[in-house]
């Protein structure tokens, strides 16, 4: 046992006896030090968590509005450790905010994140539990995706499942949570196959097993068969149950993950016609053809690259890329109609239109779109940009001026930048130098090489003179 390792666990023990005089101040500092000396102890961090509950009598608020103003420091400091990937650091910082609320959802995802990152996988997960719980954010989309992604890193495929199905009923547009509920689905019933693991047809589930974990019934006096691999004892059961709509849509994901497009297409269209015509399978068939088309754009691009002087190859990379894009417009067009409050589906589409310079069709949606939370600052800028290149410089600026209080360099250094330099060249041009060289200092604070930042200064400093 290591000398940190020795510490925690007397820290560890001494928080126990703390809990059971009922000193909970105490044991929240002994818990706290085992747990950072010892960041991967699942036990450390759970005998944490329940002293901070105790602690604040489960007011599922924890030390209230005097913990404000702490918070927010704690939070920006989180954000910068974060952006420089400094792990340790953004797990510090995070329970240190936890001592003040025990629940709050974005800090407890903060230490799954950074747990995550360093392989800790157990505690992760047991830290996203706790921020996606009933005393957490139980709906936050973005929280359970995460989460959704870890339990399938980590092999946990039938609590995926259950994560990736809540996403979708929260958010029936999600085509993405669709496609990682039935992956899960399947991936939990090769796991309990053993397919992956088995040595001989002898360690591979019966035909009778595998039915009841893909919830169909085998017909009575057929035989029970070991199964050989997943496609075949698909094939099998879809034998056994033709109608399957639920079989049909795992052989197509089973033929999706080896790049099977053909196959893909053909198992759902299969359970298409089956389910007479359910329209959320009907996206899948969309999805899986952009899927597709998205591959082999890709193969172009690749072929363009390793013969940059062929015009032949260019050319054909980029009728495609076209052909590709319009497709994309029809398809996501048509699902803003179906889906008038999926913001998200919205931008997506903004983001497409603008790529062809359709401003008017464009700048609605972006409006729309920044009505999100999640998506306003990113709405915000690409909605400024159109107004720009629609020739409407006030309207752009009053969208950049709306963007500059919701955002840092710590949190989108990106996005930070090019607000304030396009702000600088809007106000240069109306003439309003000092606001101008405000916004353009506000870049060389933290970027003294950003485009032409510096020349554009001592022009302004030139007119001065």
């Amino acid at each position: 046992m290591s000398g940190a390792e020795d510490i925690a666990k007397q820290c560890w023990q001494r928080g126990t006896k703390a809990v059971n005089s009922e000193d909970y101040d105490y044991a929240t500092d002994m818990f706290h030090k085992a747990a950072i000396l010892v960041p991967d102890n699942l036990a450390y961090r759970q005998s944490l968590r329940a002293a901070e509950f105790k602690k604040y009598k489960n007011n599922g608020k924890g030390a209230g509005m005097m913990s404000k103003p702490k918070l927010v420091s704690l939070r920006q400091k989180l954000s910068r450790a974060r952006s420089k990937k400094e792990w340790d650091e953004v797990d510090r910082i995070a329970e240190e905010a936890l001592k003040l609320n025990p629940w709050d959802a974005a800090f407890n995802a903060s230490v799954g994140e950074a747990c995550q990152e360093r392989g800790y996988n157990t505690v992760a997960i047991f830290a996203y539990r706790t921020a996606t719980g009933p005393m957490g954010e139980p709906e936050n989309v973005k929280l359970l995706r995460e989460f959704g992604h870890l339990l399938m890193e980590d092999r946990q495929f039938n609590e995926a499942a259950g994560i990736w199905n809540k996403v979708h009923k929260l958010d029936p547009t999600d085509g993405h949570a669709r496609q990682m509920m039935t992956a899960a689905q399947f991936e939990q019933t090769i796991k309990q196959g053993n397919f992956d693991e088995a040595q001989t047809t002898r360690d591979v589930m019966t035909d009778a097993e595998i039915s009841s974990r893909l919830g169909t019934k085998p017909k009575r006096g057929e035989a029970d068969a070991p199964g050989q691999d997943p496609e075949q004892d698909l094939l099998h059961q879809i034998r056994k149950d033709p109608k399957s709509v639920e079989l049909h849509q795992k052989l197509a994901h089973y033929y999706e993950t080896k790049d099977q497009f053909d196959k893909a297409q053909e198992a759902l269209e299969k359970a298409l016609e089956l389910s007479k015509g359910d329209r959320a399978i009907h996206e899948l068939v969309e999805d899986l053809e952009l899927k597709q088309k998205n591959k082999e754009l890709d193969q172009l691009k690749n072929d363009a690259r390793k013969d940059p002087d062929n015009e032949d190859v260019k050319k054909a990379h980029s009728r495609f890329a076209r052909k590709l894009l319009d497709r994309e417009i029809e398809i996501m067009a048509e699902r803003t109609l179906r889906y008038p409050q999926d913001k998200r589906l919205k931008y997506e589409l903004a983001r497409r239109y603008k790529r062809l310079n359709r401003w008017s069709d464009a700048i609605p949606l972006y409006q729309q779109a920044s009505l999100d939370p999640r998506l306003e600052v990113d709405a915000l800028v690409s909605l400024g940009n159109c107004f720009l290149k629609d020739n409407k410089p006030t309207l752009a600026k009053k969208q950049f001026l709306k963007v500059v209080p919701l955002i840092s360099y710590e949190d989108k250094a990106d996005r930070f930048k090019e607000v304030h330099y396009l702000l600088g060249r809007i106000l240069e041009k109306e003439g309003d130098k000092k606001s101008a060289e405000d916004h353009y200092g506000e870049i060389l604070a933290v970027d003294y090489d950003y485009r032409d930042v510096r020349d554009r200064l001592q022009g302004l400093d030139a007119k001065d003179d």
